[in-house]
């Protein structure tokens, strides 16, 4: 695939910026899949700056303009500008063990990271997106040598207003924040309606409110299609949007029902993890993350 796509890549800036329609097939014949957005979604949702230096770019910024959706699941902001600084430990000496710190120090914040993961749930899929990271770094490298920050390719790729990357990382947010939202379980659905609009009555008052639900996100990575986003406006807030999220982008994407809590739970997460993602997945996060930081 890198020998079709380094003759694309090479034929350097371009001339006039590609309009939105154009980009398609712009990307198609630059190797990037048509699951793209989804993908780059989901790799990058719990991004860190320190990942990003780690894994890809050691000199990128605080303003890195790689989205995140927010670890803080009590902000009705649900996805941040740029990855953000996690404050990993430097005393530590490896990525494995700033990870694990991280979670360790969060550990007793319900409202942090994941909905009803416990703590080898967090850990777990810490490690998971780090190992697709790592993946990544070689086609980062590879990618890095060929491609043209000004080229047609990267002014598709970071467009991220209208490829839809926003609108899955919005989609995403919301369930981790609301697992099984899209799954058609309309009892579930109802009862974060529900629920959701007597914590935002309760923080009227100065207090707070937990959300129904049983189970947490499941992120072994699916192909379930591409999702319409037509008459979905993620700048309202989530009791505004909570019933077209269930109704309009139903993809039966359930929750996960069991922690990892035995060897007999860590099975079922086993496989989860090692679902992870295909070769095009990994070139096409290779190709965003250059793009964005360059």
């Amino acid at each position: 695939m890198l020998t079709t796509i380094s003759v694309v890549f090479l034929i350097g800036g371009a001339m006039t910026a590609p309009t939105t329609g154009e980009c398609p097939n712009i990307l198609d014949a630059a190797g990037v899949s048509q699951m793209f957005a989804p993908m780059i979604a989901h790799s990058i949702h719990s991004l860190t700056l320190e990942d990003i230096r780690y894994f890809f770019e050691e000199d990128a910024t605080e303003e890195n303009g790689i989205p995140t959706v927010n670890m803080d699941l009590n902000s009705d902001r649900r996805v941040l500008p740029d990855a953000p600084l996690a404050g990993y430990d430097d005393d530590f000496s490896t990525i494995g063990m700033k990870t694990f710190d991280v979670v360790m120090r969060n550990m007793n914040r319900t409202w942090w990271g994941i909905t009803n993961f416990n703590t080898l749930d967090k850990l777990t899929h810490a490690f998971h997106m780090a190992e697709i990271w790592d993946k990544t770094a070689e086609q980062y490298k590879l990618v890095k040598q060929l491609l043209d920050p000004e080229s047609e390719v990267c002014e598709c790729i970071t467009d991220i207003d209208n490829n839809d990357v926003l609108n899955y990382l919005n989609l995403l947010a919301f369930k981790i924040k609301y697992p099984g939202i899209t799954s058609g379980n309309t009892t579930l659905t109802d009862q974060y309606i529900v629920s959701r609009a007597k914590r935002s009555a309760a923080y009227r008052f100065g207090g707070g409110y937990n959300f129904f639900g049983g189970g947490g996100y499941d992120f072994g990575w699916k192909r379930s299609g591409l999702a319409n986003f037509d008459g979905i406006d993620f700048d309202l807030s989530d009791i505004e949007l909570l019933k077209d999220i269930a109704d309009k982008l139903m993809d039966g994407d359930e929750a996960v029902t069991e922690q990892v809590d035995s060897a007999e739970h860590w099975q079922t997460w086993r496989e989860m993890v090692k679902e992870g993602m295909d070769e095009s997945g990994y070139y096409d996060l290779a190709v965003f993350l250059f793009c964005m930081l360059n």
